[in-house]
C-alpha cells in the first residue's frame, strides 16, 4: 500500500455515524463549546439541536419528578477561591458566570468581582481596572452584550466614627468584559437609592421593580412598587407609570422577577418587612406608553411557601423553579410553579414545608469574619478528691461567689463546655460541688478568725 493510499484509509471525525456524534457532543459542556460547534457545518448543527433537544426534556422530565440531584463542587487545591458569602450578585456570559459584592455573617461587605468558569468549574479572580463600585450587598447584576450592569445596593456602617446608619446607593457601573474595565456611568435622573429590588432585561432596556429605599430626611426604611427602566444604548433612566394604580402589587422587596417573553415580566413573592410576608404572583404587560399590572390567581395557594423572597428563581420551559431555604434538611429543596398552581414534592410532610426563617437554629458557618465555635476544657472524674488547684471552674472571687457554673454544651463528654453563641436549648444549671466546699471551708476559717479576734478583746 503507498503512502497516497494509506492517507485515503484514514477516517476522521465525519465518518462517524450520527448517534456517535451526539454522543460526544452531549459530554461537551452545553454553555458557549456546545454554541460554537453549531458552527461547524450544518450536519453539527442538526446533532447540536438535537442534543439540546433532549437534555431539555430530560431536565424538564426531572423537574417535573423532583429527580434533581446537588452535586458538591470542592475547588482545586491551591487555586483561588471566592469567600463565603451572601446577598450577592451574579450574572451569566457564555462560558462563566460573575459574582459581585455581598456580605457576611458579620455585616462585612465586599466589592471584589468574582469569576467561575462553568466548563472547568473553577475560581478566576480578574484585576479590574477602572472605577470599582463601592461595597455593597442586595444589589443586581445583569449581563448585556459585552458588559455586566451593576445598580444599587445596600452597606452596613463602619464601627468608626460612631452613630453611623446603614446606606443605601443608586450608583450604576457598568463592566466592560473585553476590556475588564469597570465605569461609572452618571446621569441626570435616577431611581432613589435602592436595595433588594428586583431587574431583568428586555431588549435593550433594563427593567427595575421594587425594593428597600429610604424617604428622604427619614431615617427610617421604605418601601417601594415603583417602575424604573433604563435604556442600555443612551444610560438614560425613565419612571415607567401604569393603567391602574388601584391594581398593582403592594410595596415590597426581596421578591423575584423573571422574563416570560419580551413583553412579559412574573413577580413573585417578596417581603413588607419584619414577618410581612408574600406568596402573591403579577404578571406585568410591557406595552404601549402605559404598562398593566395583572395579578394571577393560584389555584392551590395553600402549597405555595409561607413566605417567598430572595429565593433563587428560573424559568425552564412552562416551569419557574423555586428554590426554598431550609436547615432542616442538607440539600436545598425546591419547588416548581406550572399553569398558575404549585407543586410539592410527593410524601412533604408540613415541618419540610416551613422555612428556616422561624427556625431557632444557629448558624454554623465557618464564615471569613462571623466564625462561630466551642471552648472546652475537661477534667477527670476522680479530680474532686485529688488536692491541688483545680482546672475548669470560676473563680471564687467574691463576684462570683453565687453564680454556678452553666453548662450550655451537648456534649456527653465530662468537664465545662462553653460554646459561642449557642442559644438552642436552655440546659440547668450545673453546681460545681468542690468549689461549693471550698466556700464552705472559707466561711468557717473566717468565723474562727473572729472568734480568735473576740476572745483577744
Amino acid at each position: 500500500m503507498t503512502l497516497e493510499d494509506n492517507s485515503k484509509a484514514k477516517s476522521t471525525i465525519e465518518d462517524l455515524p450520527d448517534e456517535v456524534l451526539e454522543f460526544i457532543l452531549s459530554l461537551i459542556p452545553p454553555y458557549k463549546d456546545l454554541h460554537d460547534c453549531l458552527m461547524v457545518s450544518k450536519r453539527w448543527r442538526r446533532c447540536v439541536l438535537n442534543v439540546t433537544k433532549i437534555k431539555q426534556r430530560n431536565l424538564s422530565k426531572a423537574i417535573s419528578e423532583f429527580d434533581i440531584a446537588w452535586q458538591s463542587v470542592v475547588p482545586v487545591a491551591m487555586a483561588p477561591t471566592i469567600t463565603k458569602r451572601y446577598s450577592h450578585a451574579a450574572a451569566v456570559h457564555e462560558n462563566s458566570m460573575y459574582v459581585f459584592g455581598g456580605c457576611t455573617c458579620s455585616m462585612t461587605t465586599f466589592n471584589d468581582l468574582w469569576r467561575l468558569d462553568l466548563s472547568k468549574r473553577q475560581w478566576v479572580r480578574p484585576l479590574t481596572m477602572g472605577t470599582y463600585p463601592s461595597p455593597k450587598a442586595c444589589c443586581t447584576m445583569v449581563c448585556y452584550k459585552d458588559s455586566l450592569v451593576l445598580f444599587g445596593g445596600w452597606t452596613h456602617p463602619a464601627s468608626y466614627p460612631l452613630h453611623q446608619t446603614w446606606h443605601l446607593f443608586n450608583e450604576l457601573h457598568v463592566y466592560d468584559i473585553t476590556a475588564n474595565k469597570w465605569n461609572c456611568i452618571n446621569t441626570d435622573m435616577s431611581p432613589p437609592p435602592t436595595a433588594g429590588h428586583s431587574v431583568s432585561v428586555h431588549g435593550n432596556w433594563m427593567v427595575i421593580f421594587g425594593g428597600l429605599q429610604r424617604a428622604s430626611n427619614v431615617v427610617h426604611s421604605t418601601k417601594s412598587n415603583d417602575i424604573w427602566k433604563l435604556n442600555l444604548e443612551t444610560w438614560t433612566w425613565y419612571k415607567q407609570e401604569t393603567v391602574d394604580d388601584r391594581v398593582k402589587p403592594v410595596q415590597r422587596y426581596g421578591q423575584s422577577q423573571t422574563v416570560l417573553d419580551d413583553e412579559h415580566v412574573l413577580i413573585m413573592g417578596g417581603t413588607g418587612g419584619t414577618s410581612v410576608y408574600y406568596s402573591d404572583v403579577w404578571v406585568l404587560k410591557m406595552t404601549g406608553d402605559l404598562w398593566r399590572w395583572i395579578p394571577v390567581e393560584v389555584r392551590n395557594s395553600a402549597d405555595a411557601p409561607p413566605n417567598i423572597w430572595c429565593n433563587p428563581v428560573c424559568k425552564i420551559g412552562n416551569k419557574i423553579v423555586v428554590l426554598s431555604r431550609s436547615r432542616q434538611n442538607s440539600t436545598p429543596p425546591f419547588l416548581y410553579y406550572s399553569k398558575v398552581a404549585w407543586v410539592r414534592p410527593r410524601g412533604e410532610s408540613e415541618n419540610e414545608k416551613s422555612l428556616s426563617g422561624k427556625s431557632k437554629q444557629v448558624d454554623r458557618d465557618e464564615n471569613v469574619n462571623g466564625k462561630r465555635g466551642t471552648f472546652s476544657r475537661r477534667q477527670n472524674s476522680n479530680e474532686d478528691s485529688q488536692p491541688g488547684p483545680s482546672h475548669g471552674h470560676v473563680s471564687s472571687n467574691n463576684s462570683f461567689r453565687d453564680k454556678p457554673i452553666t453548662n450550655v454544651s451537648n456534649s456527653s463528654s465530662p468537664g465545662i463546655s462553653l460554646s459561642a453563641f449557642n442559644m438552642e436549648e436552655n440546659v440547668s444549671p450545673k453546681i460545681d460541688h468542690r468549689r461549693e466546699r471550698r466556700l464552705e471551708n472559707l466561711r468557717r476559717i473566717e468565723e474562727k478568725l473572729k472568734k480568735t479576734d473576740k476572745r483577744k478583746s
